[in-house]
């Protein structure tokens, strides 16, 4: 039933993406009255695009940067609302404009007042349009999400990726770098779509638009999680059942160890209750911790790789590290305790060889 789900929300967000201003190249309407100008696009060498329908092109070059033109958009007077298709700038850009006749318009002088047939005055508010379009953006944002969530759940749950990294700190990173090719691979700029639906004239963010997006996408599955909660399909994350702690009537205990020149072979671990002056034995390490990377990997130095030895609280707990000495003459020997355990202690331990 999942995984019909999920596809089911697949199949609308890419229903969704042709239809969202500012994701794909199209970019927002530009709306103006008779008689109105505004500045389409602008770049470097940027030369006159082809005729235009409904009004006339004028192209000037930047005050500062002789090298940068500002191409502008003229509207003619028409009879009826009109609408055409243009390309401008180095990149070709496609631009949907759309021209008002002048009946709508009101009179020259209040041009640059008149609310605009997108319910926007001088190009900046809220309209009708406004809000089922921007919902239509954040659904797909949404939608991207528990999809992205979904297909790497195969990757964060095979055992190789659990057991050889550390999936708190690793799986953000995975995540984020998914999401950026999946949207510069789409071409997808939800940002600059939600800008746009405010300030048609807004500028495109540039990379910081599809950036933004990918980090969005990538951290929705929080947003995804909240709505699991109020669903009550998920429990409620707090710091208490985010945080592992050891079951009840039992305590942690982990060793990592640092090896020296001192030493030589296997560092032997020993957890428990000495008895017949023995302390069990529960690990072999080869490797000295590497405090760097344990946020990233495994630590192959430590054991356990990650949480703890679970060791009963109230006993006489004993820890032991041995590992043969280099010169020769016997093995070297780091012991704590006994000590005895306390309920849902958590004790980390770090020796020296």
């Amino acid at each position: 039933m999942t995984s019909h789900r999920h596809f089911a929300a697949l199949l609308i967000a890419v229903a969704l993406v042709p239809s969202i201003p500012g994701v794909a190249e199209a970019q927002s309407p530009v709306t103006m009255s008779a008689g109105e100008e505004k500045e389409i696009c602008s770049g470097v060498s940027a030369v006159a695009p082809d005729a235009a329908k409904y009004g006339t092109w004028r192209i000037k070059a930047d005050d500062k940067d002789k090298t940068l033109v500002h191409v502008y958009y003229k509207a003619n007077a028409v009879t009826a609302a009109s609408e055409e298709t243009v390309t401008c700038g180095p990149d070709k850009k496609t631009y949907a404009i759309k021209v008002a006749p002048a009946a709508a318009s009101g009179s020259s002088s209040d041009t640059k007042t008149a609310t605009t047939d997108s319910g926007t005055r001088n190009g900046v508010g809220f309209s009708d349009q406004t809000y089922p379009e921007a919902f239509k953006a954040l659904f797909l944002m949404f939608v991207l999400a528990t999809v992205l969530e979904s297909a790497l759940a195969i990757l964060f749950n095979w055992r190789p990726f659990v057991e050889r990294l550390n999936s708190r700190a690793v799986k953000p990173v995975v995540s984020f770098l998914f999401a950026l090719a999946f949207v510069v691979g789409f071409n997808i700029d939800l940002i600059t779509a939600l800008a746009k639906l405010i300030t048609p004239d807004a500028p495109k963010l540039a990379a910081a638009g599809p950036l933004l997006t990918a980090m969005v996408i990538a951290g929705g599955s929080a947003a995804v999680n909240n709505l699991m909660v109020a669903l009550g399909f998920r429990q409620v994350r707090t710091p208490e059942t985010v945080t592992p702690k050891p079951p009840a009537n039992k305590g942690w205990i982990s060793v990592s160890i640092v090896r020296t020149d001192a030493i030589t072979g296997p560092v032997t671990v020993a957890i428990g209750v000495a008895a017949g002056g023995a302390v069990p034995v529960v690990a072999s390490l080869e490797r000295s911790t590497r405090q760097g990377w344990r946020y990233f990997l495994r630590d192959p130095g430590r054991f356990p790789g990650s949480g703890g030895y679970t060791v009963a609280s109230g006993g006489n707990v004993t820890v032991e590290a041995s590992a043969a000495q280099s010169g020769g003459g016997g093995n070297k020997v780091v012991t704590w305790g006994p000590h005895v355990i306390a309920d849902g202690a958590i004790i980390d331990l770090t020796f020296t060889m």
